[in-house]
C-alpha cells in the first residue's frame, strides 16, 4: 500500500482539485494522510469528509514537522510527499512504484516544471507557465485551476501519454520536493526528516548521496521522465500563511552542509559556480549585475507577454506542440 502525506494550511480551492486528481487517477491501494496546520476555510472538514485521515494541528507548523507527523502514522510500504497544489496524471502511483523495483531506487521523483530532461525544455516550461497561471492561481476554485492546466497542457491524459512515449525509459538525477516517493525500508535505515532543515527535498538528496557514496546501502533519488505531474508552486505562500509556531532549531541548507559537500554531491554542480566573493568586487562590477538582473526581468516579462499572445488554444492543438517540441529534443 502506498502512504500518502500532504501538509495543508488554507487553499481549499488547490485541496480540493489536489483530492480530485488522486482519486481520478491513483491507480494501487493508497491512504491520505493529510496533516492540518490550523486552516481556517474547511479545508480539514473537506479531507476528513473525503476518505482522508487528518492530523490537526492548532498552529502552523512547518513542512518536515508536518511530514514527520504522518509517517509516524502511515502504514504503507511506499510513502509520498506530496504537495497539495499537486495534479497527478494517469497511473502515477504505480509507474513510479514499478519504476523503482525495476531500477533499485529508493527515492523516486516524477518529471514536472521544475526540471525537465534539458535546462533548454525546462526553461521554456517555465516560460509557459509564468505567462499561463503562476501569478494567478492563489485563491481560485477547483474549475478555475483545471482551466490553467487545460491552458498550459491542452488534454491533460494526452500530454501525459506523450510524455511517456518520448521519455520513456529514461532517468535524470535529481528530485523534486512537490512530489518524492521514498520505500518505508528507505525511512527505516536514515529516520525521519530532519525538522531542522526547510528544504527538506535538498537535504533529503544530499542525505542519500552521501550515504550512497559512504555506506552503500541506499540509491540516490532519481527524476522517472516518463511519469508527470503539475506542480501549480507555492500556492501556500501566496496565500500569506501564518508564521511557523515550530520550537525546534533552524538551520540553512548552507549551515548543515558545506559548500564543498553541496558541490560534490548536488546533481546540478554548475549552480555552485559563481563567484562567492562578489560583495568585494568592485562597486562598478555590483553595479552591472545588477543592472543585468533588471534586464533579465524585463526579458522574461516580455517572453511571458510574447508567450500568451501566441498560445494554441484547441486541446490538440497544445498537444501537438508539445509533441513537436519532444521530438526536436529526442533528435538532438
Amino acid at each position: 500500500m502506498l502512504s500518502i502525506i500532504v501538509a495543508i494550511h488554507n487553499q481549499i480551492g488547490h485541496n480540493q482539485l489536489f483530492l480530485e486528481g488522486l482519486r481520478k487517477y491513483t491507480s494501487g491501494s493508497y491512504e491520505i494522510i493529510v496533516v492540518d496546520n490550523n486552516s481556517t476555510d474547511g479545508s480539514a472538514d473537506y479531507c476528513e469528509a473525503n476518505g482522508c485521515r487528518v492530523i490537526r494541528n492548532k498552529s502552523n507548523l512547518c513542512y518536515p514537522e508536518s511530514m514527520n507527523m504522518g509517517l509516524l502514522s502511515a502504514r504503507g510500504d511506499y510513502i509520498c510527499f506530496l504537495n497539495n497544489d499537486v495534479y497527478v496524471g494517469p497511473n502515477w502511483d504505480t509507474s513510479l512504484i514499478d519504476a523503482m523495483e525495476e531500477h533499485g531506487l529508493d527515492a523516486a521523483c516524477p518529471l514536472g516544471l521544475e526540471q525537465m530532461p534539458t535546462r533548454a525544455l525546462t526553461d521554456w516550461m517555465h516560460g509557459r507557465w509564468d505567462a499561463i497561471g503562476r501569478w494567478r492561481h492563489s485563491g481560485m476554485t477547483p474549475r478555475g485551476l483545471y482551466g490553467l492546466i487545460e491552458s498550459m497542457y491542452g488534454d491533460w491524459e494526452c500530454f501525459c501519454s506523450e510524455v511517456r512515449r518520448c521519455f520513456y525509459p529514461r532517468l535524470l538525477d535529481g528530485i523534486i520536493g512537490s512530489c518524492v516517493m521514498v520505500k518505508r525500508s528507505l525511512i527505516d535505515k536514515i529516520g525521519l526528516l530532519d525538522e531542522r532543515i526547510q528544504a527538506a527535498d535538498w537535504d533529503l538528496y544530499y542525505t542519500l548521496r552521501k550515504r550512497e557514496e559512504e555506506v552503500g546501502d541506499v540509491h540516490r533519488a532519481m527524476i522517472v521522465s516518463w511519469v508527470y505531474v503539475h506542480h501549480f508552486m507555492r500556492a501556500t505562500l501566496k496565500g500569506k500563511p501564518e508564521p511557523f509556531s515550530c520550537k525546534h532549531p533552524r538551520l540553512s541548507i548552507d549551515q548543515k552542509w558545506s559548500r564543498e559537500e553541496q558541490v560534490r554531491l548536488w546533481c546540478k554542480p554548475w549552480e555552485f559556480h559563481r563567484d562567492s566573493s562578489s560583495g568585494k568586487q568592485p562597486l562598478r562590477v555590483r553595479l552591472g549585475r545588477r543592472l543585468l538582473k533588471v534586464l533579465v526581468g524585463i526579458k522574461q516579462n516580455a517572453r511571458r507577454m510574447v508567450t500568451l499572445c501566441s498560445l494554441p488554444r484547441s486541446p490538440k492543438r497544445v498537444v501537438d506542440m508539445y509533441k513537436s517540441k519532444f521530438s526536436r529534443l529526442l533528435e538532438q
